[in-house]
């Protein structure tokens, strides 16, 4: 069925007379496609409703239009090409939408740029952020400027761009559907559309590899098998050797033994000893139903750190590193072991070059408190994903919904993810194949593939889909560094937990609101991270104590409660 149907959208590509549009549109600085600004096109004559090419219906049906798009996620930028409006794949997706995108990304706190956008009223055409929950962090912020009206309603526009409207479901999990997306604040509109969402089966979500990865080099000068650590006081004990074994950066500098990425991101790899395979907010600790901030393990977790710290173990910056910094310190090996996900994006290109022996090893897996080791935990569908919005003010909504339906055809993913047919890729069996050149090109600098196109449409504009599952790649056909990634897969298997998340149970307990509002200013993360520091072990413990009472003030101990009451009247509730 695929086969067919990619046929038939491809040969009908061949056949469109587009050649005026190219050449109005690809002049993109000039006559009326003004650089940074938003050309209004209300005759949308051409939409993507059935086969996600938007110039079927003749190129005259399409104005050049150019959208602003934020990138609302720290080092989103990663993906996109130098030359962002005449990069091949761009080129093509303004043949096909008559859209020219302006990128735009951030390196700083994506709730604080959200903030600022929403209270400036700078809402740029087309933006992606993080959307985990509308009770917190981003999706509150997001949630909240969608009911004063700053998002534009999208539910009018859905059955005319059929793709869009299927990512609003799948690949979704369904508790997150019903409480989240569809929560009856909302009032049955639409605001957000899900990006990164698997295609609806297991095999489709994405794993993404979290753990410790520590320098090869270092283990073998050790005699360490990365395998063997997979406790805290391993880990603890590798550090101590790396402190003093001497070890050197790139530029002969000596190593910080343990970091993380940017802002911290992800120093939970160094506590996951205390970690479970939870899909809520509540544990079960002695019997009893709690919240995750009142759990007994804040304090081991706790005083872990200082040691790393206090011991000269733990980068001191890491809670204070930008992207910039932390990529910086990946680079040039200065960083021993660090957590996070495997970071190949940015390791291939550089310090995998410079110096191939350094190549990252990850420990363990590490075991969590059951003793199972820990990986990604989902639901069958994915809680949580970066989300699409428009802003309220886009003058032409058609233009950014047009283009987002074709990223989400079958055509617009092989763009996405293969870039031009007969350049970069041809059709084999119905599966695209590099062409031997191009394949080349890619495996000696990932750059070109960057610079071609070939990153940022699939990580900004796509959900519902895996590339991996629809076109799994052979492994004779596999760079270096996607085996290697796939051999941390095979180590880290999902782990699928079906079941609703009890965190949807306290929303209706008749204080949640009073809950919300008494808690919504308390940080437990920055009071912990300040702990971390505190001038000995009694401050800390007064730190987290105190950030613990105010939760407890605000009544969280009745929350839990009341959650574990509910849960006991379902069998479908997972902690």
């Amino acid at each position: 069925m695929r086969k067919s149907r990619l046929k038939s959208s491809l040969s009908l590509t061949l056949a469109i007379p587009l050649l005026a549009l190219t050449v109005t549109a690809c002049g993109g600085n000039g006559g009326n496609n003004d650089p940074g600004s938003t050309t209004g096109n209300t005759g949308n004559k051409g939409n993507t409703a059935n086969t996600g090419n938007a110039g079927d219906n003749g190129s005259d049906a399409l104005k050049p239009v150019t959208l602003s798009f934020l990138s609302a996620w720290n080092g989103g930028g990663a993906g996109f090409p130098q030359d962002q409006e005449n990069n091949p794949v761009a080129q093509k997706l303004r043949e096909k939408t008559g859209v020219t995108l302006k990128l735009e990304s951030i390196t700083t706190s994506e709730v604080e740029k959200l903030n600022t956008i929403f209270a400036s009223d700078t809402v740029p055409d087309i933006v992606n952020a993080p959307f985990w929950s509308t009770t917190g962090g981003e999706g509150q912020v997001i949630k909240k400027a969608a009911l004063e009206g700053q998002l534009l309603d999208l539910t009018p526009y859905l059955d005319k761009y059929p793709n869009v409207k299927k990512l609003m479901t799948q690949g979704v999990a369904k508790d997150f559907a019903e409480f989240e997306l569809n929560s009856p604040d909302m009032e049955g509109k639409h605001y957000v559309i899900p990006m990164q969402t698997p295609d609806g089966t297991p095999e489709s979500i994405h794993n993404w590899n979290y753990g410790l990865y520590a320098r090869g080099d270092i283990l073998k000068a050790l005699n360490v098998n990365a395998a063997d650590i997979d406790t805290q006081d391993k880990v603890l004990d590798l550090l101590t050797k790396i402190k003093n074994g001497s070890f050197k950066d790139i530029s002969g500098k000596p190593v910080i033994p343990s970091g993380t990425m940017h802002n911290g991101w992800d120093y939970s790899q160094f506590l996951s000893g205390w970690s479970d395979y939870n899909i809520s907010d509540f544990r079960q600790e002695d019997g009893k139903l709690i919240h995750w901030t009142q759990s007994k393990d804040q304090e081991a977790r706790l005083l872990y750190m200082r040691k790393l710290i206090s011991n000269g173990l733990f980068d001191p910056e890491a809670f204070s590193n930008t992207d910039t910094t932390a990529n910086e310190k990946l680079a040039t090996g200065k960083l021993a072991v660090f957590g996070a996900q495997s970071m190949m994006g940015q390791l291939q290109n550089t310090l995998y070059k410079t110096n191939p022996e350094m190549q990252y090893e990850l420990l363990g897996p590490m075991k969590n408190k059951s003793g199972n080791i820990v990986t990604q935990v989902e639901k069958p569908g994915r809680s949580g994903f970066p989300v699409l919005f428009l802003s309220a003010k886009i003058k032409d909504p058609d233009a950014a919904l047009r283009l987002i339906d074709y990223a989400n055809s079958d055509e617009g993913r092989l763009l996405a993810y293969w870039g031009i047919e007969g350049k970069d890729y041809t059709m084999v069996d119905g599966k695209p194949q590099w062409i031997p050149d191009m394949k080349k090109k890619f495996d000696e600098n990932t750059d070109v593939k960057r610079d071609e196109g070939l990153n940022y449409l699939s990580g900004s504009f796509q959900g519902a889909f895996s590339s991996e599952v629809t076109w799994p790649i052979p492994d004779d056909q596999k760079t270096q560094w996607e085996k290697l990634e796939a051999s941390f897969s095979k180590r880290l298997p999902i782990q699928i937990i079906d079941k609703v998340s009890a965190t949807y149970l306290e929303r209706d307990w008749p204080q949640y609101n009073d809950f919300r509002d008494k808690t919504a200013s308390l940080n437990f993360d920055e009071e912990f991270r300040k702990a971390c520091y505190a001038k000995s072990d009694d401050d800390a413990l007064k730190i987290l104590h105190g950030i613990q009472d105010k939760f407890k003030a605000a009544g969280v101990e009745a929350m839990a409660q009341y959650v574990s009451e509910k849960a006991a009247a379902r069998d479908d509730i997972g902690w």
